[in-house]
């Protein structure tokens, strides 16, 4: 009798203690933030055409379109965006994965630059360094994808 008994809490204590993990909700990240994601695809327009800019140039054999002066308001307008997006997502609470990403891709839009400033002549430099921030910005968007899909 004592047996059975003893076996019983035990699959009790099992069942209570799997529905208990169960209902629990760990959240690692914020809500979804309207403003967030409309910053990130608008910083995502302004590289891609800035990207496109630049090859179309090399297509076209212009390179002299690509110097840096011509693209200097562009580069100055990006960081503004960032550095906004990066002053909400501190603010906004439990959005520290997203502020690491925005710092990350203001350090790629640094490099894009300072790559740039030396000269876009050649299409791999360009090509390595677009899928670079591609990356960058595909994750932030999948992260707010996410958000998005879970807040419905």
């Amino acid at each position: 009798m004592y047996l059975k008994l003893s076996k019983a809490r035990y699959w009790l204590v099992g069942l209570v203690t799997s529905v208990i993990i169960t209902a629990c909700r760990v959240v690692l990240i914020g809500a979804y933030d309207e403003n967030v994601d409309q910053s990130i695809q608008r910083i995502s327009t302004e590289i891609s055409t800035l990207m496109v800019k630049v090859e179309k140039n090399l297509d076209d054999n212009l390179p002299d379109q690509n110097k840096y002066e011509n693209f200097r308001d562009v580069y100055i307008n990006l960081y503004g965006e960032v550095e906004n997006l990066k002053i909400r997502t501190m603010a906004l609470p439990k959005y520290g994965k997203i502020t690491e990403m925005v710092v990350l891709l203001d350090k790629n839009i640094h490099t894009l630059e300072a790559l740039h400033k030396t000269g876009f002549t050649n299409r791999g430099v360009i090509a390595a360094t677009k899928t670079l921030i591609e990356q960058s910005l595909k994750s932030m968007l999948s992260a707010q994808n996410a958000l998005k899909r879970e807040s419905v």
